[in-house]
């Protein structure tokens, strides 16, 4: 009798651990086109076309009727994996999830992060937001108390008090071309029965320019962080004695261009080959005078550091030069870029644009020039002025190697514009290196783009930029450190020599 109450028990218990295990295994689908499943730890979000063509969007929750049906099952999630082709979470999608401690994506398809999303989520540490985020809502990771770092990506814009009362964060992020609201890095302290905030404290290693010790805590980041994070960044000149005169004597111009558009890109900090010195310092220098001398209004400046692939081609040259901008045909565009260039050695030395993210040996998998130009051309503005701080021999501002083994410049493909009204000035052409002018901190042809402007406050024509450039640049080339010919050249799809009366 006592073994069958024996196996009896033993028979109950089973059949209350299955149960138990059942209770925890739950399935389904949340708006159109993303299932889920839960296995008792991880719940699994998955984009049910299969198709990033098709991005699924979670939809917005709240935190009382309307609450996602995990959250509504109180199901004890420790760890979201998020499928491949999902575009965005859904407002207080896991809110008050507070044990969740990890949060995975299979590829960085991301681009939204709704209100809320991980409101109270305590226990949460691990969480690497997608390099493709635009959009951070309002208190996305509020109260996240053990969320230790966070990276904002580029051009993502971070809404007011989204990582609001993050208590444990030791580090700070943020991209070059972010936008941050109000209070976001604050954390909320009750004193004397009055609700105040204290500004964030830990490391900090990369800060848009926008930011500084006077307006740091409008941001909720402190002013002792940010004026450590500012002594450590600072750029390549930070001897007193490269600070060029180009760079603090620029002259406010006569002309207001209000139809003039510039994209600049200065990509110095590269993830597969060597830095490119400077090039962050001449594409703000640029944007500068662009601002100031040449008149353009600030909005109608976009200056892009370190740029990948998809922010060169997607977010600038499609969202914003070809969605954004209307009417083009009444419009001017100044396009300037400081980076690396590359030849396909397999492809008879065609010139390649390199994309940060881009390696060295691999250039065609950046940005072909003769398709650069064709697709700005392409895109119907009364006329493309370009400057090309880069060369494409294979060598780099310091006499290195990108896409070969050794410093061996070769011949590159000699890539024109083709289409649309534009004129080109280039760094260099055929095997040539485009230097770096140590003295002025400068890459040498940007040093005397920015001087020809100074000197003639932007009243001056193309075809005199474009003599004084050349002439100085091969004159100062040889007696640089690297003692290499350096000569500019202009393209151009202007008939004749007309383009050379032409000005800004």
């Amino acid at each position: 009798m006592k073994r069958l109450l024996c196996i009896f028990s033993i028979m109950m218990l089973w059949t209350a651990i299955v149960s138990a295990q059942g209770t925890d295994s739950r399935s389904g689908s949340c708006g159109n086109g993303i299932d889920w499943k839960f296995d008792g730890r991880t719940l699994f979000l998955t984009n049910s076309s299969h198709s990033k063509k098709n991005a699924a969007k979670m939809p917005d929750y709240d935190l009382k009727k309307n609450v996602a049906p995990w959250v509504k099952q109180k199901l004890a999630i420790r760890k979201v994996v998020v499928g491949t082709g999902i575009g965005r979470i859904g407002s207080c999608a896991f809110a008050n999830c507070e044990e969740l401690n990890s949060v995975e994506f299979m590829d960085a398809f991301l681009w939204e992060i709704g209100w809320g999303a991980f409101l109270n989520c305590r226990s949460l540490f691990n969480f690497s937001i997608p390099v493709n985020v635009k959009r951070i809502e309002t208190i996305a990771f509020a109260n996240c108390s053990s969320l230790r770092s966070v990276r904002i990506p580029n051009l993502a814009r971070v809404e007011d008090q989204a990582f609001l009362s993050c208590t444990s964060l030791s580090l700070v992020e943020i991209g070059d071309n972010a936008l941050l609201g109000k209070a976001v890095f604050a954390t909320e302290v009750n004193e004397d029965g009055q609700v105040k905030h204290k500004y964030y404290r830990g490391e900090i290693r990369n800060l848009p320019d926008n930011i500084n010790t006077v307006n740091c805590t409008e941001y909720g980041l402190s002013k002792e962080a940010v004026e450590i994070c500012l002594q450590a960044s600072q750029p390549h000149k930070s001897d007193m004695n490269r600070i060029s005169k180009v760079d603090t004597d620029i002259p406010t111009g006569r002309v207001a261009r209000n139809d003039t558009y510039a994209l600049i890109f200065g990509n110095e900090k590269y993830t597969f080959v060597s830095d490119v010195p400077f090039a962050i310092n001449d594409a703000q220098v640029f944007s500068e005078y662009c601002k100031k001398t040449l008149g353009i209004p600030a909005e109608n400046i976009h200056l892009v550091k370190n740029a990948t692939k998809h922010m060169m081609l997607e977010q600038e040259m499609r969202d914003w030069l070809k969605n954004d901008i209307t009417d083009r045909r009444f419009k001017r565009l100044i396009v300037y870029y400081a980076g690396h260039g590359a030849p396909d050695l397999n492809d008879n030395n065609k010139s390649y644009l390199l994309p940060t993210d881009v390696k060295g040996t691999k250039p065609h998998q950046g940005i072909a020039l003769d398709d650069f130009y064709a697709t700005i051309g392409s895109l119907g503005f009364e006329r493309v002025t370009m400057f090309i701080d880069a060369c494409f021999s294979g060598v780099n501002r310091d006499n290195e190697g990108l896409s070969i083994e050794r410093a061996v410049e070769v011949e590159a493909e000699d890539a024109k514009p083709t289409t649309g009204n534009m004129i080109v000035f280039s760094a260099a052409h055929g095997n040539e290196t485009a230097q770096s002018y140590q003295e002025e901190g400068h890459g040498l042809f940007t040093y005397y783009l920015l001087k020809e402007l100074q000197d003639t406050q932007g009243m001056v024509t193309y075809g005199k930029l474009s003599e004084t450039i050349e002439n100085n640049v091969s004159n100062v080339a040889p007696t640089l450190d690297l003692r290499k010919r350096q000569t500019p050249k202009t393209s151009t799809t202007v008939q004749n020599d007309a383009w050379k009366k032409i000005s800004f």
